[in-house]
């Protein structure tokens, strides 16, 4: 049996504990650090550009972030003066998802970089929606512009600037 010197296992022992602190301390750090988009944003209507058929009356969105789905919570007032709040799961892998409200449409999600996540929406292959969600270098503005075909068949876009809520 070969002998270490206590030099030689005193390395080893710090080799060993090295590994061990990195392997806790590493993925409890990276899951501290928060996505850009995650929070709560309020509308700020002044702010915004919005087309003369979607003049909701207020907006607020919620991000919940994880390695694998970005959860959309909504609230607001639409232009009639009525409640409206959903929930939307996505999957910003880039492959399509069918959407349960929308018979035939799939999604289409994708982080364009760390602040930005983008969303298509198609119908029959063709696209029919896009939206992109991008938050300042700041962390302090999130900027939607949206673009697609509404209920209606009538196209329209906006961009709506949100504040930290």
């Amino acid at each position: 049996m070969m002998k270490t010197s206590p030099s030689r296992r005193g390395l080893a022992f710090c080799w060993v504990a090295a590994l061990v602190l990195g392997i806790i301390v590493t993925p409890s750090a990276l899951t501290q650090e928060k996505n850009p988009l995650a929070g709560t944003w309020k509308a700020n209507l002044s702010k915004s550009k919005r087309h003369p058929n979607h003049l909701f009356q207020s907006l607020t969105l919620h991000f919940e972030v994880s390695d694998d789905a970005v959860l959309l919570t909504y609230t607001g007032v639409n232009m009639a003066g009525k409640q409206e709040s959903a929930k939307r799961k996505l999957h910003p892998d880039g492959k399509e998802y069918p959407v349960a409200e929308a018979s035939g449409v799939v999604e289409i999600a994708k982080w364009a970089g760390s602040h930005v996540l983008e969303v298509v929406a198609k119908k029959d292959g063709k696209v029919i929606g896009r939206s992109a969600y991008e938050v300042s270098q700041d962390g302090k503005t999130l900027t939607a512009k949206i673009k697609g075909v509404d209920a209606k068949g009538a196209e329209f876009e906006q961009v709506i600037v949100f504040d930290p809520a």
